[in-house]
């Protein structure tokens, strides 16, 4: 069984990882850094919650907050992979926006 879990940058090779091929030119990745993230769906920061981010790179193009990118995301590879890795313990939704939508109620 595989323990170890790949990170967007690892299965994408968008090279925007820290010290990647295109970190310089294009600048880091926000998923890479992103540290609040870290451990979602055993990920290292968002690298498994990439969807989730603003300002990643998908299919050569930077996309926007999660409300306007996820429609996307549901069609990405490496979303239906970490879906699937991760089975009912997948997350999809930003913590911030489950607090935000169940406090309302």
């Amino acid at each position: 069984m595989k323990n170890k879990r790949n990170n967007c940058w690892e299965i994408m090779r968008c090279g925007r990882e820290p010290g990647g091929k295109n970190s310089e030119e294009k600048g880091t990745c926000p998923a890479c850094t992103h540290k609040n993230y870290s451990g979602i769906n055993k990920g290292q920061n968002a690298g498994r919650f990439c969807w989730a981010i603003a300002g990643t790179i998908c299919q050569g193009e930077v996309q926007g907050t999660f409300a306007k990118k996820f429609h996307n995301c549901l069609k990405c590879p490496f979303y239906l992979e970490v879906e699937k890795e991760e089975g009912s313990f997948f997350t999809v939704t930003p913590p911030e926006l489950v607090k935000k939508v169940t406090s309302k109620k």
